[in-house]
């Protein structure tokens, strides 16, 4: 996303979470001047803001949007997908988020096939990561670990 950008808690530098997390988003209303009615400083606070239309959390909201449009567009350049599904928390402020994040895509879509991408909300809100991840973790037993009648065999240790 930005090479010489923000460490990342993954170890790399410059990785959307470090533009568009709910954590950044809300810190980056803050440092524009954006104060909360109470003492709820969560990027949910900013998204109420960003609705009543205070303009530090649309700002914020709007970068967010920007840095997930940028990705999904040079993604879809690469692999050709067809819709992007945004989950986790802060999709969870709906069209304060995808509201600029569909208009950025329209100007981030260069190639013809990249400007029909859908985004979408995933289904499962802030707990797709989770159902995915077990998923995937299902998918990599062997069948007869899903038999209810053995314990599923446990992993040779070391190489």
């Amino acid at each position: 996303m930005d090479v010489d950008g923000e460490p990342c808690a993954c170890g790399s530098r410059g990785c959307v979470e470090t533009i568009a997390s709910g954590t950044v988003i809300a810190r980056r209303a803050t440092g524009q001047g954006w104060r909360p009615r109470g003492w709820d400083r969560t990027a949910v606070a900013v998204a109420a803001a960003a609705r009543a239309g205070d303009p530090m959390a649309l700002d914020a909201f709007d970068r967010a949007g920007r840095a997930l449009a940028a990705a999904i567009a040079g993604t879809a350049s690469l692999v050709e997908i067809e819709t992007a599904v945004i989950g986790g928390a802060v999709a969870a402020s709906g069209e304060v988020l995808f509201a600029p994040l569909r208009r950025h895509l329209a100007t981030y879509a260069a190639l013809s096939f990249v400007r029909g991408v859908e985004v979408v909300p995933a289904l499962l809100g802030a707990g797709a990561g989770l159902v995915g991840a077990a998923a995937v973790a299902v998918e990599l037993l062997p069948d007869r670990a899903l038999d209810m009648g053995e314990p599923a065999p446990v992993p040779p240790r070391g190489c």
